[in-house]
C-alpha cells in the first residue's frame, strides 16, 4: 500500500507540474518571446500533494472503520476513554472477597498485606477448592467481535511487524520510507534550489499540519485509526526532523544567495525578519527534544515546546502569505488539543502509600472512578511543597491500574516507581502520613490529573475468546486493569473471554508480597464467572537466603511464584490451547496478547507471536499483539510531543 500510494503521489505530482510547465511556455511563445524557463505554482502543487496524504490517511481510515462501527454500536463506548468522573455504583452480592480482604479498598489491600499477610496464605487453602477449569455458562450480552487485519492476513502481518530496531517495526519503516521518497519528490522535482529555494520552505509549511497533528495529545489522526498519541509519536518526530532540515537549508541557500550579490543585511525586511525568527524557533524545538536534553533537562524540553511551538505558527505566518492557511490549520489542531486537555483535567485529592517491596508509591483518587479504559494513562501532577521547589510544575504519565466503575474499588489507583527524582519525592511524601485518626497510613495531597490519554484504541479486549497479558515490573499495571476490566465484564455477561493468563516478571521475589491480596480477590472473583484465570509470577534475581521463598510456600490456586524468565512460547501455546477448548459462544474470536514492560520484553513477546503454531493461530481465530508503553515509571526516551 505504500509503495502504491508513492507512486500515484509521484505521478500525480509530475502530471500537476508538466500542465504548469506547458502552459508557461505557451505563453511565452504566444507573445514571440524566447520560451522561458517554467515556473511551478506552489499553491497548487502542495495543495495536490497534501490532497494525496489525505488520501492516504483515509485508507488507513478506511481500513480502522469496521472495528470503529463495531465498537461504538455499544452507547458504553460513545464516552468511554474520555473524561474522568464519578458515579455511584452500587456493590453486586455475586462478588465476594477473599478470607481477611472484606472491606479493603485497591489500594488498602497491597498496603494492608504488609501486616496480615501471613493471615493469607494461611487461610489460602480454603481457595484450593476453585475450579481452575474453563468456566461454564454464556455471555448474555458480548460485544461485537471484529478481526483485525493482522489475523485476517497472518503471513503479511508477520513480515510488517518484524523489529527492524526498538520502536520500529518494518511497517512503519516502509511507511516512513514512503512518505520520505515523496517528501524529497515533491522538494527537488524540476527546480534549481541553489537559484529558487522557496522551494524548500514551501514543503516545510505544507507539512506543518502533519507535524502537529502527530503531536497532540488528543490526536484526531490517532482517534480516527485507533492509536494512541504515544504510538504516532515516531512519526512525529520523522517528520519534525524533515520539517527542520527543510526549513534549514532553504534560509541557508537564500543567505548564500544574497551573500554573492551584495550583503545579507540588505534584505532583512519585516517578513525576512520573521522567518529568520521561525527559523530560531524551529532550530530550538529540533534542540531540545534530543533525547540527552529531554532525559536530563524534562522541564527545558517542556517549555521551550510549548513557547517556540506557537512562536513558529505565528511568525511563519507573518513571513510569507502561502503559510497562512497551513498555519491556521496547524493553530486550529493545537487549539483543540489545548481546550480538551482543559476540559479533561481535575483537581482533587489522592491518598498516598508507599510500597516498600516495590519501591513505589500507591496513589488512590477515590473521587474519580469511571471514565477510563483499561491500558490507558493519565498526566498527573502534585500539588504539594514536599515535591520541592518546581516540583508541583512537573507533569509525568503513569498507566492507571485500576478499571473504571469496579464495584469493590474506590477510585483510580496509580503505581508510581521510584525511577528519579520527582517520583523520590513522592515516595518520600508517602513515608510520612497524616497525623489523626482514619487517616489510615495515608497521606492526602492535592493533585491535578489530566487524561485519559492511550490505551487499546478500537480493539475491545472483552470480544476475544482468549487472553494472555504479560507484564514486566511496574508494568503490571496495564496487566491489574485489563484484567480486572475482564472480570467485570465476564460477571455482567458482557465478555466473551474464556481464558486469561496473566504473567508478570519481577526482579525480586518480594515484590509479589504487596500484590499477593490483590491477586489472591482477582481469583476469588474469577470463581464467580466463565472466565478462567491464572497468574504466573516470575523472578529473575537470585535470592540470598532461602527464608525469602517462605512466605511463599502455600498461595492461592491458580497463582504460581517460579524462578527464571517466564518462557513465553509455551504458556502462550497453553493460552491457545485452553482457549480452542473452552467451546466460545458463536466459534472462536481469537487471542489477544497485551505486554507492558522493558522495549526487550515487548520484542520478545513479539516474536513469540509470530513463531505461534499456524494450526494454533487458526483454531483460535487470530492471534493478535497489543503494545503497550511503561506508563507506571517516569519515561523521557521518547518526545512527548506537544506538552
Amino acid at each position: 500500500m505504500a509503495a502504491s500510494s508513492v507512486a500515484t503521489t509521484v505521478s500525480t505530482a509530475a502530471a500537476s507540474a508538466s500542465t504548469v510547465a506547458t502552459g508557461a511556455a505557451a505563453g511565452a511563445k504566444a507573445a514571440g518571446g524566447a520560451a522561458a524557463p517554467p515556473k511551478l505554482n506552489s499553491t497548487a502543487f502542495f495543495f495536490e500533494y497534501d490532497v494525496i496524504l489525505l488520501f492516504v490517511v483515509g485508507l488507513f481510515v478506511l481500513l480502522a472503520l469496521p472495528r470503529m462501527i463495531a465498537r461504538f454500536m455499544r452507547s458504553s463506548e460513545w464516552f468511554a476513554g474520555c473524561f474522568f468522573h464519578s458515579v455511584k455504583i452500587p456493590r453486586p452480592s455475586k462478588f465476594t472477597t477473599y478470607p481477611g480482604g472484606s472491606g479493603l479498598s485497591f489500594s488498602e489491600k497491597m498496603v494492608s498485606s504488609r501486616a496480615d499477610v501471613e493471615s493469607v496464605y494461611s487461610r489460602s487453602e480454603d481457595m484450593h477448592t476453585v475450579n481452575m477449569a474453563v468456566g461454564s455458562g454464556a455471555p448474555k450480552n458480548p460485544p461485537a467481535y471484529i478481526p483485525s487485519w493482522a489475523s485476517l492476513f497472518p503471513t503479511g502481518a508477520k513480515v510488517l511487524s518484524t523489529k527492524i530496531r526498538p520502536g520500529y517495526s518494518l511497517g512503519v519503516v516502509v511507511l516512513m520510507m514512503g512518505y520520505l521518497a515523496v517528501y524529497m519528490y515533491s522538494a527537488l522535482f524540476d527546480v534549481n534550489l541553489f537559484t529558487s529555494p522557496a522551494r524548500l520552505g514551501d514543503i516545510a509549511v505544507s507539512q506543518m499540519p502533519t507535524l502537529y497533528v502527530l503531536a497532540t495529545k488528543n490526536n484526531v489522526l490517532g482517534t480516527l485509526i485507533g492509536k494512541g498519541y504515544e504510538k504516532l509519536n515516531s512519526l512525529h518526530r520523522f517528520v519534525g526532523r524533515l520539517v527542520v532540515g527543510a526549513v534549514n537549508l532553504h534560509a541557508l541557500a537564500y543567505f548564500a544567495k544574497w551573500s554573492q550579490t551584495g550583503s545579507i543585511s540588505e534584505h532583512l525586511e519585516p517578513n525576512i525578519i520573521c522567518g529568520v525568527v521561525a527559523l530560531g524557533c524551529m532550530d530550538v524545538l529540533w534542540l531540545f527534544s534530543l533525547s540527552a536534553v529531554r532525559q536530563t533537562y524534562y522541564n527545558l524540553f517542556y517549555v521551550s515546546h510549548v513557547v517556540a511551538g506557537i512562536a513558529v505558527l505565528v511568525f511563519t505566518a507573518y513571513h510569507m502569505p502561502f503559510a497562512v492557511t497551513y498555519m491556521e490549520i496547524a493553530g486550529a489542531l493545537y487549539g483543540f488539543d489545548r481546550l480538551v486537555r482543559l476540559i479533561q483535567t481535575r483537581i482533587t485529592t489522592a491518598h498516598l502509600h508507599a510500597m516498600p517491596e516495590l519501591g513505589a508509591t500507591c496513589i488512590q483518587v477515590p473521587s474519580v472512578n469511571a471514565g477510563w479504559r483499561a491500558g490507558q494513562h493519565v498526566r498527573l501532577r502534585v500539588l504539594s511543597t514536599g515535591m520541592g521547589p518546581l516540583g508541583w510544575t512537573e507533569s509525568h504519565p503513569f498507566t492507571i491500574a485500576s478499571v473504571s466503575k469496579h464495584p469493590s474499588e474506590e477510585g483510580l489507583v496509580l503505581m508510581v516507581k521510584k525511577a528519579g527524582d520527582w517520583t523520590t519525592s513522592l515516595y518520600g511524601i508517602a513515608q510520612e502520613p497524616d497525623a489523626g485518626e482514619g487517616s489510615s497510613g495515608s497521606r492526602r495531597v492535592k493533585v491535578m490529573l489530566t487524561g485519559p490519554f492511550g490505551g487499546p484504541g478500537h480493539a475491545v479486549v472483552t470480544s476475544y475468546s482468549g487472553a494472555m497479558l504479560v507484564s514486566g515490573g511496574s508494568g503490571i499495571t496495564y496487566a491489574l486493569a485489563t484484567a480486572q476490566e475482564i472480570l467485570q465484564k465476564s460477571a455482567e455477561g458482557a465478555s466473551r473471554s474464556r481464558v486469561v493468563e496473566l504473567v508478570w516478571s519481577v526482579t525480586d521475589p518480594a515484590g509479589l508480597k504487596p500484590l499477593l491480596p490483590l491477586f489472591a480477590q482477582l481469583l476469588v472473583d474469577a470463581q464467580t464467572t466463565y472466565t478462567s484465570l491464572r497468574i504466573s509470577v516470575f523472578y529473575t534475581r537470585a535470592i540470598t537466603s532461602p527464608d525469602v521463598l517462605k512466605t511463599f510456600e502455600r498461595l492461592p490456586l491458580g497463582l504460581t511464584l517460579t524462578p527464571g524468565r517466564p518462557r513465553l512460547q509455551k504458556l502462550l501455546e497453553g493460552v491457545a490451547d485452553r482457549t480452542a477448548g473452552s467451546g466460545g459462544v458463536d466459534g472462536m474470536t481469537g487471542v489477544v496478547v497485551g505486554v507492558c514492560g522493558p522495549p526487550a520484553l515487548g520484542d520478545e513477546v513479539g516474536r513469540v507471536v509470530r513463531r505461534l503454531d499456524p494450526k494454533r493461530r487458526k483454531a483460535v481465530g487470530g492471534v493478535e499483539l497489543h503494545s503497550e508503553y511503561v506508563f507506571a515509571l517516569l519515561r523521557r526516551s521518547f518526545a512527548d510531543g506537544c506538552p
